[in-house]
């Protein structure tokens, strides 16, 4: 575990990163990653910047700020072998480079690692290591490499992009700041690749990183676009419910477009920092509240071009297998398996919303009812094939009885 952050007073600690101080990203940051002290130098007359830096942090206890490092090797406030994580410069960095630089000297605890940032300057280093050694001024002696380097034992990782433009320094140019926006925002991108199907991978998530970047940079929350999704998602299942051909069309297009906008309240709160549960939840159940009603619509637009009330217990049959799905995937994720855990991911990858995809072509070709059949029967595939499989898992996991 690392102990402590040593953070060298950045000299631009207080520019601001999509709303947030630069000194103060970085204290959230390793605050999540687990760190729970922090040590800010700064000269007694930057003391104050410091403290205006340091932002909701200004009086929080577990947080220091001294004038020199030097003095922590004359305390016993640290253990002098203890890992601490060691910043200079102005460097930004998203939470997924933080987890994996420190990964990387877990796997070899007591050897430093040292990482310089992107920029062409190289104006920003990272170092991790005992305490002893990266405060004894011989860190530029260090072997310098690379989150780059360090992910090529895993050169199939999904963040092998980000790791390669990450960390970013701000070295006084105008032009820094959203330089260092742009990568985190692309950051955000790529930490979703292991949880996107594979349409979001290539072209949901190529879209709403952008439109996430430019929403950051304003005064709409996460919460403002999950309520205006929701919002859009009634207007696509009130179209498909038409009997119009170029109604059903647009709506189907407009719901793939929904699918699109879903990524973004997620990836604005990660930018601002600004992720709570509150926000989780609300863009859990408007997903599925917005899934029914377009499931809902394909129905009883089915229903007015056929007149056949078949649709209707299609529609029960429906959403009975959404109640089924709920309650087999909450019985798999209480499954403490790590084996299993993984199959649920990879589960929930391959059968994520590209179905918007299938859907539009189906409303090309004005056969939306064979989406509703198919959705009938495969509701109940899944929560029946995911619960057998939650039962091996839990056979596996059982006691062997004693004899």
């Amino acid at each position: 575990m690392v102990e402590a952050a040593l953070i060298s007073l950045p000299s631009r600690a207080d520019e601001q990163i999509f709303g947030r101080p630069l000194l103060e990203r970085l204290i959230i940051l390793c605050r999540r990653a687990g760190i729970p002290r922090f040590v800010v130098e700064a000269d007694p007359d930057e003391r104050e910047r410091a403290i205006v830096a340091l932002g909701a942090f200004s009086h929080d206890s577990a947080i220091h700020i001294v004038p020199s490092l030097q003095h922590l090797a004359q305390t016993e406030s640290l253990n002098q072998t203890a890992a601490c994580i060691r910043f200079c410069g102005n460097v930004v960095l998203a939470q997924s480079q933080l987890a994996c630089a420190m990964q990387e000297y877990l796997s070899k605890p007591g050897i430093p690692l040292k990482i310089l940032s992107a920029d062409p300057e190289r104006g920003g280093s990272i170092v991790i290591g005992p305490m002893a050694a990266i405060i004894s001024g011989s860190v530029s002696a260090f072997p310098s490499t690379s989150l780059l380097a360090v992910s090529e034992p895993r050169s199939n990782s999904p963040l092998l992009h980000d790791r390669a433009t990450l960390p970013f320094a701000l070295n006084g140019r105008p032009e820094d700041r959203k330089e260092a926006e742009v990568r985190l925002a692309q950051a955000v991108r790529y930490e979703s690749t292991s949880t996107d199907a594979l349409m979001a991978r290539m072209v949901d998530r190529r879209l709403s990183w952008r439109l996430s970047l430019r929403l950051a940079r304003t005064h709409i929350t996460a919460n403002q676009v999950t309520i205006t999704n929701t919002a859009l998602g009634f207007g696509c299942a009130t179209m498909l419910a038409s009997t119009s051909y170029w109604f059903r069309l647009c709506g189907a297009l407009l719901f793939l477009l929904s699918i699109t906008l879903d990524g973004v309240d997620g990836e604005l709160a990660r930018l601002r920092m600004l992720e709570s549960r509150f926000g989780e939840r609300l863009d859990v159940i408007t997903d599925n509240i917005v899934h029914v009603a377009v499931f809902a619509g394909i129905a009883i637009g089915c229903y007015r071009l056929s007149n056949s009330s078949a649709y209707f217990y299609v529609l029960a049959v429906l959403l009975t297998g959404f109640g089924a799905c709920a309650v087999s995937v909450n019985r798999a994720m209480n499954v403490a398996n790590e084996e299993a855990h993984r199959w649920i991911g990879q589960v929930e990858r391959a059968t994520g919303r590209d179905f918007a995809y299938i859907l539009v072509i189906l409303a090309i070709f004005d056969r939306l009812y064979y989406f509703i059949w198919g959705a009938a029967l495969g509701t109940h595939v899944f929560a029946l094939s995911l619960w057998q499989l939650t039962s091996r898992y839990r056979k596996k996991m059982a006691p062997a009885p004693l004899r």
